[in-house]
């Protein structure tokens, strides 16, 4: 099978770790991606919220550097991808694509934006925790700034790619009542099956479809389900976790999100479930789709081709 995953918070965690791309003590490295045939992954680059702004922006140049370093210690397996056409390649590598997660990394400056942008960076979650000069998280009940909306225009003149997850209610609709180009949310799962406010609320999901987006499932428990702040890991089963997940999967596509809807892990930024250790664990959750009645055109859409069309049309 191929595997196209549209978060991850991989990079921060082999930076802090000095733990390696090709192997590693992680829940996503090269070995663990070897069984899927094309694969590609979005590597976001954490804006950490307990520094201060100026540190982040330094921290995100010795992030990344480190992890174009891993990328050419394994150029046969791994290449950092920026362009549609290198995305398109068969070529058997791990399609890379650069993003940070939360904007604080900005401040006050908008040429940070084309900086980024030079340095490979095609996707930017405005919010990650609490308020930023540019908009409040989920956890706020704060909107776009006057700042933020200069943000969203010159991102959309960059070329990079917004993405909501992580935003307040007010800031995603202060944001999708401007945008111009179609955009994300790279791992955000459903309100209606579990009233998280980090997930989204149907009709939220609705204008991310009609904006020509996409949303990735991801594997947060506390997204995905009360039960499981209720539980220890050890009082579940692999196969109750799949069923959680799938029923995220489900109500997104009875709304009409079958060509819309992703993976959106979020492995390495939220502790593993049981049976999703790592990567190439995927993989069962696919198998055990098709063994619940999912057809072969769902699974290839929601594990690889839904995000590769969306990013072939906006890389």
């Amino acid at each position: 099978m191929n595997y196209f995953d549209l978060h991850c918070d991989t990079a921060y965690e082999m930076y802090r770790r000095k733990e390696g791309l090709l192997r590693n003590n992680l829940a996503l490295d090269l070995e663990s991606l070897e069984g899927y045939e094309k694969k590609a992954q979005v590597f976001a680059i954490w804006s950490n919220n307990n520094k201060e702004e100026s540190q982040v922006y330094g921290d995100f140049f010795e992030i990344f550097n480190y992890l174009q370093n891993e990328i050419a210690e394994n150029s046969d397996k791994a290449v950092l991808c920026t362009d549609a056409k290198t995305l398109a390649e068969e070529d058997g590598r791990l399609k890379i694509i650069p993003a940070v997660e939360g904007a604080r990394l900005i401040e006050k400056d908008l040429s940070r934006l084309a900086i980024l942008r030079e340095y490979g960076v095609r996707i930017l979650t405005l919010a990650w925790g609490g308020e930023n000069a540019v908009c409040g998280a989920y956890d706020t009940e704060s909107g776009l700034t006057d700042f933020g909306y200069e943000v969203v225009k010159e991102c959309e003149k960059q070329g990079i790619i917004i993405d909501v997850s992580h935003m307040s209610e007010k800031s995603f609709w202060d944001f999708a009542n401007v945008a111009e180009k179609p955009f994300l949310a790279s791992h955000s799962n459903s309100f209606t099956v579990c009233a998280h406010p980090r997930n989204l609320a149907d009709t939220q999901l609705r204008t991310v479809i009609s904006k020509g987006g996409v949303v990735g499932v991801d594997f947060s428990k506390n997204h995905l389900a009360k039960v499981f702040a209720e539980k220890e890991k050890s009082e579940y089963s692999k196969e109750f976790v799949y069923d959680t997940v799938v029923k995220h999967i489900i109500h997104f596509i009875e709304k009409g999100s079958d060509k819309n809807i992703c993976l959106g892990s979020d492995f390495d930024g939220v502790p593993a479930l049981k049976g999703l250790e790592k990567a190439s664990k995927v993989a069962l959750l696919a198998e055990y789709l098709e063994n619940n009645g999912a057809k072969k055109e769902l699974i290839d859409d929601l594990f690889y081709n839904n995000a590769y069309n969306f990013f072939m049309k906006n890389l």
